[in-house]
């Protein structure tokens, strides 16, 4: 089974994560960052990428445009 993109979980999905208190450790086991960044441990909490793991909603605007600006930023083809 292939791991979900972190980016397009919904919010009550991340909602639950908190209450149960998921670990990010636990978050880079079970999702994905986006094929193209090259961020190395996008997800990994204070040290990830603030915009993918921001909680308040950021990480819905995540997409190969927004992204392009990011030094970590890997042309991918289409």
């Amino acid at each position: 089974m292939s791991k979900l993109f972190w980016h397009e979980l919904r919010d009550s999905t991340i909602k639950r994560l908190i209450k149960n208190k998921v670990t990010w450790g636990e978050i880079i086991r079970r999702y994905r960052q986006p094929v193209w960044c090259g961020y190395l441990q996008a997800l990994n909490g204070m040290f990830g990428c603030w915009a993918l793991i921001d909680l308040r909603g950021l990480r819905h605007k995540i997409s190969q445009e927004y992204c392009s600006r990011c030094e970590c930023f890997i042309k991918v083809r289409k």
